[in-house]
């Protein structure tokens, strides 16, 4: 199995990137014609979220969020598969860099948070390339997925520590030697590692580490998020300026989400709505339906 999946992914290099669209939209047709969970957590989460949208709304933005789901899934040759320099024919342009570089000449280190928005692992290539960069990384449950996703990145230049205690001191550390840390900080942790905050004005249980870092640290905190541009014409990334992040815990947490959230809404589609926000919130029971 583990050699089939690697040699898919390096078959899904040689494919020229606007056939890798239509292959997209070919997948994304069939996920909304047939039963299968990708659609139905999609639905879920959208329907909690955006209340107000038609139905209408709701089954055209399901079939938008299918196709970018596929898409993150057909873009893995480019991502794990090539070599690291063939990221960079795809990605088009960069916005507001000048704010990351504004802080680091304050003599900080630089926290980066992001949403599942775009391709995460384009950012992540674009970072290792750019910064001294590390990221928490929590390995996935196939055991061959977990070789490939960590030869790719740190062949990237990013360093990655295991979320747990010693991985944090790699964290605060570097950030204290005015490096940076990126973190995906919009994953639901593990019960006992969040606080209840809001997400789109509805209760979601949100990781409290991002304002814990801040605060040991002094760093500064900016979001990154990536959007794919439309007719296979690449990515754009998108820095903010430096965020008012306060010190307590769910003050922090509670800016960090209505971040997330002006990202998101600029291009609602392209985020992760197959993954279970609600989980571990009163919200949960949204999947049981």
């Amino acid at each position: 199995m583990a050699f089939l999946i690697k040699a898919f992914i390096k078959f899904l290099q040689f494919i020229p990137y606007s056939l890798l669209h239509k292959f997209g939209s070919l997948m994304a047709l069939f996920l909304n014609l047939l039963p299968n969970s990708h659609k139905k957590i999609t639905q879920q989460n959208l329907k909690l979220v955006f209340p107000d949208k038609s139905s209408k709304d709701i089954k055209t933005l399901i079939k938008k969020s299918l196709f970018h789901s596929s898409m993150n899934f057909l873009e893995s040759g480019i991502v794990w598969g090539s070599k690291n320099t063939k990221f960079e024919n795809y990605l088009v342009e960069v916005f507001n860099k000048e704010a990351i570089n504004k802080s680091f000449d304050s003599d900080r280190g630089i926290l980066l948070i992001t949403p599942h928005l775009g391709n995460i692992e384009i950012i992540i290539k674009f970072l290792g390339k750019q910064f001294n960069c590390t990221i928490p990384y929590s390995k996935p449950n196939q055991s061959y997925l977990d070789k490939i996703i960590t030869l790719s990145r740190e062949s990237a230049g990013v360093k990655m520590v295991h979320p747990d205690s010693a991985g944090l001191k790699v964290l605060i550390k570097s950030l204290k030697e005015k490096n940076m840390v990126a973190i995906a900080s919009d994953q639901v942790p593990k019960q006992g590692f969040g606080i209840a905050s809001t997400f789109f004005g509805k209760e979601i249980y949100s990781m409290t580490l991002v304002p814990k870092l801040k605060k040991v640290s002094n760093c500064a905190v900016h979001s990154v998020y990536c959007e794919r541009r439309k007719k296979a014409q690449g990515f754009n990334i998108y820095f903010s300026d430096e965020l008012d992040l306060s010190h307590d815990v769910q003050e922090g947490v509670d800016r960090m989400n209505n971040e997330f959230e002006e990202c998101i809404i600029s291009i609602p589609e392209q985020y992760s709505w197959e993954y279970k926000k609600f989980k571990r919130s009163v919200n949960k029971t949204i999947y049981n339906k």
